[in-house]
């Protein structure tokens, strides 16, 4: 899964070289949940996650097909992931085990800056404390960004470069943000 997020993910930098680039800093990832911690509330979670993820990493999950906008000249893209009972249930816990920490008054500093010292913008600030509320359970919207890239790019990415495939997760981790909801810095990872 995670080769093929890269690779589709390098075809639309080629159309479109500003947008964001897989790699070791933006990795390829289904977000469960996004909030603000206290640093020293991260060894608690970190401990709680690890027992989670030893329930989870035989799991399979599914990639189904790439979303984008298909009446616009020019979409984000993400590979849509099943959304199943067994990762709703992943997604659900997460929130169980982190909520009590998550805190409301994150701001600016809470992100990894961006590199060209462009502040980060004012929609990831509001978005990232309102994820439990409006982004959650029934509305939980697995996927896998790719990035923006022409319709007439992705339609053919659709239909000759994307396959449904079976995965299992490799891990789960604590990512501090960065703009856009990135995941900019590993703070931790399962074991």
């Amino acid at each position: 899964m995670r080769a093929q997020a890269i690779h589709l993910n390098t075809l639309i930098k080629q159309n479109n070289p500003e947008t964001i680039k897989l790699d070791e800093n933006h990795i390829p990832h289904i977000t469960l949940l996004q909030g603000f911690i206290n640093e020293k509330n991260l060894p608690i979670v970190k401990d709680a996650l690890n027992v989670l993820f030893k329930t989870i990493e035989s799991d399979t999950m599914q990639a189904e097909s790439i979303f984008y906008y298909k009446d616009k000249e020019e979409s984000f893209a993400m590979i849509v992931v099943e959304k199943s009972d067994q990762l709703l249930k992943l997604h659900e816990k997460t929130i169980e085990i982190v909520k009590p920490f998550i805190v409301k008054n994150g701001s600016e500093a809470s992100f990894v800056p961006n590199p060209d010292g462009s502040p980060i913008s004012e929609s990831t600030i509001k978005y990232v404390p309102e994820f439990v509320e409006k982004y959650s359970y029934e509305n939980f919207d697995p996927h896998i960004s790719l990035g923006v890239a022409q319709k007439v790019l992705l339609d053919s990415l659709t239909e000759n470069v994307f396959n449904q495939i079976q995965f299992q997760p490799t891990s789960v981790s604590v990512y501090q943000l960065g703009d856009h909801g990135t995941t900019r810095k590993l703070l931790w990872k399962s074991d």
